[in-house]
């Protein structure tokens, strides 16, 4: 048993020895070992060493190799030389040549190509500076760096050890099978693959969709991107400004907030709100807009301005809107035609808008209500208008009193329109009415008697928005009154109320609500 165990303690001394032949300690503070195949001290400068063949570093964690090095064991300086290659965890750099300052731990690559790789990342340029201390490479010119989804090219920049971060700064390029994006200033993550943007940050996407921006972050497996500052996405003909954008830019998909501003050049359409929501992959793709709502219609004669709470969109599978939904508080401002409603419904295909819930419509000095009352858009220009039922036309007679008012009621109503004036309608079923008459002088104008009637229909014909003529279809009930025998309960069809309290004069008023 003595022997075996004097046996055992030999050959642990031998070795020890062998390996201590191999490699040498410098300092035992600084913890440098070294091999090679052949090595000489100079004779001149005795502390430097001359290593060839099979060249081996090794300093704490870190592990170098190369065909040739000076090693300088006094101040624990390397100058290494052919087949670079450093290695530490999981971190490989390759060169040409390097120099090693054991005291601050820095090392220097040099060569045609400098080369790191970490994992799928590989990162190729032509000078690196490894910091074991900060735990970073740094390079200070042009470098490609690519991984199994994206390639990014930059300047300058530098990669964190610990977190597998890149930090690229002037002329950032990356480039994945989504988008391009062109930066100052990124950071890439390349464990999360999410990037991150800080200064003017320029994007296009492989459909041709433009995003402008200065701060946000861009997740290259899910084609995520959110923006937060001075942000402009451009599709085709449409713009979209917001506070903070979140936009996929492979489905299009997109949420927006605060301050928002979405234009169609196309339909010279734009609209501003604080919410915006689009999806163009659903089975029905819709847009969603709510909160301060300003649709406004652009046109050189005038321009339609509407409010309301809320906006629906619809879009067939080419993405052309369908349909368009308004709810709540809903109103708008023409200079020619104002109007107010609790639902507003635009079927596209037919060129109808449809007011609903207690809808009023006024042009010029015409009042329409009416259960249901639609308009025939075409080329931005009303050309129809249909009202059913409990429709009743109105039009102040008096405008010093406002006591007395023209009305016609039915049940449907048909007109039609030149340059948004109504010239020609037609109101049938139950029709009923009442008319003032008025002896005017040069300084005033006095009432003298009313026409009240029945009919089936009536055709009425107008003459820049007045009405001036008027014919019954069948032989009508009629019978004038005149001014003294006029009995209140007369002067009203059942429904009517003069409604001008509730009309936009402006397109600041579609903000007023009166409810």
């Amino acid at each position: 048993m003595n022997m075996k165990i004097r046996l055992i303690k030999y050959v642990i001394v031998v070795l020890f020895f062998s390996i201590a032949s191999l490699f040498h300690t410098v300092s035992a503070q600084k913890q440098i070992y070294y091999s090679s195949d052949w090595g000489e001290k100079l004779p001149s400068f005795p502390n430097h060493l001359i290593l060839k063949s099979n060249v081996v570093f090794v300093h704490e964690n870190m592990t170098m190799t190369c065909d040739s090095a000076v090693f300088n064991t006094q101040e624990n300086l390397i100058n290494a030389y052919s087949n670079i290659h450093i290695y530490q965890d999981t971190l490989h750099l390759y060169g040409d040549e390097f120099f090693y300052d054991a005291n601050i731990k820095v090392a220097e690559v040099f060569g045609d190509t400098v080369n790191l790789y970490d994992g799928k990342i590989n990162l190729q340029t032509d000078y690196m500076v490894m910091d074991r201390v900060a735990q970073t490479v740094r390079y200070t010119t042009h470098a490609d760096i690519w991984d199994d989804e994206n390639t990014l090219e930059s300047q300058f920049g530098t990669y964190l050890m610990n977190t597998k971060v890149f930090e690229f700064t002037d002329q950032v390029i990356l480039e994945n099978n989504s988008l391009n994006m062109i930066s100052d200033s990124l950071f890439y993550d390349t464990k999360s693959k999410n990037a991150y943007f800080f200064s003017k940050t320029y994007i296009t996407t492989k459909d041709s969709v433009k995003i402008h921006t200065s701060l946000g972050s861009y997740d290259t497996k899910t084609d995520d991107a959110i923006l937060y500052k001075d942000n402009l996405i451009i599709n085709d003909n449409k713009q979209l400004i917001a506070d903070s954008i979140f936009y996929n830019t492979k489905t299009e998909k997109s949420k927006a907030y605060r301050n928002i501003y979405l234009k169609d050049s196309l339909n010279q359409v734009i609209v501003y709100s604080q919410y915006l929501e689009k999806d163009e992959i659903e089975t029905t793709p819709y847009l969603f807009l709510t909160e301060e709502i300003l649709l406004q219609q652009i046109e050189e004669q005038d321009t339609l301005h509407l409010h309301c709470d809320s906006i629906w969109i619809y879009f067939d599978t080419t993405l052309n809107a369908e349909e368009m939904y308004a709810y709540n508080h809903v109103k708008f401002y023409r200079t020619d035609m104002q109007g107010v409603a609790d639902t507003l419904f635009y079927d596209v295909k037919d060129s109808l808008v449809y007011f609903l819930g207690e809808p009023i419509l006024w042009n010029e000095n015409n009042q329409f209500t009416a259960d249901t009352i639609s308009l025939k858009v075409i080329e931005k220009s009303v050309r129809e208008m249909y009202m059913y039922p409990n429709v009743i036309i109105a039009q102040n007679s008096d405008t010093t009193t406002k006591q007395y008012f023209n009305q016609i009621s039915g049940r449907q109503f048909k007109a039609s329109f030149s340059k948004n004036r109504i010239k020609y309608a037609e109101i049938e079923q139950q029709v009923k009415s009442i008319f003032y008459f008025w002896e005017e002088g040069k300084k005033t104008k006095r009432l003298t008697g009313v026409n009240i009637g029945e009919s089936s229909k009536l055709n009425l014909y107008f003459e820049r928005g007045k009405l001036k003529k008027m014919t019954a279809v069948d032989l009508p009930k009629f019978y004038l009154d005149d001014n003294e025998r006029i009995d209140e309960k007369e002067k009203t069809l059942k429904g009517f109320v003069w409604l001008e309290d509730y009309r936009p004069m402006s397109k600041q008023d579609i903000f007023i609500h009166r409810d």
